[in-house]
């Protein structure tokens, strides 16, 4: 394949990968859409030409395919902060920002676990009796590795 078809090949994954970002916005936002709103169907050129500046880390004018890799990388870790987020926030029954006691053992992992889940004070950097959203990550963090172990 020549640069010409590699150029136009990145391009394609670089629209792609900007119409999911689009998409896993749009389905986090809690705002219901208007009848009247139109739908995009592809992000305005300035955003993708952000975005591809940010992946160009060489700044050559093209994506190589571990400039295209870190990008994605760092995409998909975005999107899955985005949906441990959106999870916490469900857990915050009270919504004063933390998880308390009774919230941590309403976790699905912590349930899952049983006995043998860690105590909330392992995760409670803080000592206040209560999980913020950086604490919560660490459980869960914490929690995957446990599981392939």
């Amino acid at each position: 394949m020549n640069m010409h078809g590699r150029r136009a090949g990145y391009a394609v994954c670089v629209i792609a990968t900007l119409l999911i970002t689009n998409s896993v916005q749009a389905q986090s936002t809690t705002a219901t859409p208007s009848k009247t709103q139109q739908t995009k169907t592809a992000p305005p050129a300035d955003e993708a030409d952000a975005l591809f500046t940010r992946w160009d880390t060489d700044h050559n004018g093209a994506l190589s395919p571990a400039e295209f890799r870190a990008g994605w990388h760092q995409l998909q870790a975005t999107a899955e902060l985005r949906r441990l987020h959106e999870q916490f926030v469900a857990m915050d029954a009270d919504k004063n920002g933390c998880l308390n006691a009774a919230e941590y053992a309403h976790l699905t992992l912590i349930k899952n676990a049983g006995a043998s889940a860690p105590p909330m004070s392992m995760f409670d950097t803080e000592k206040n009796q209560c999980l913020d959203f950086k604490e919560y990550v660490n459980v869960v963090d914490y929690m995957l590795k446990q599981a392939h172990k």
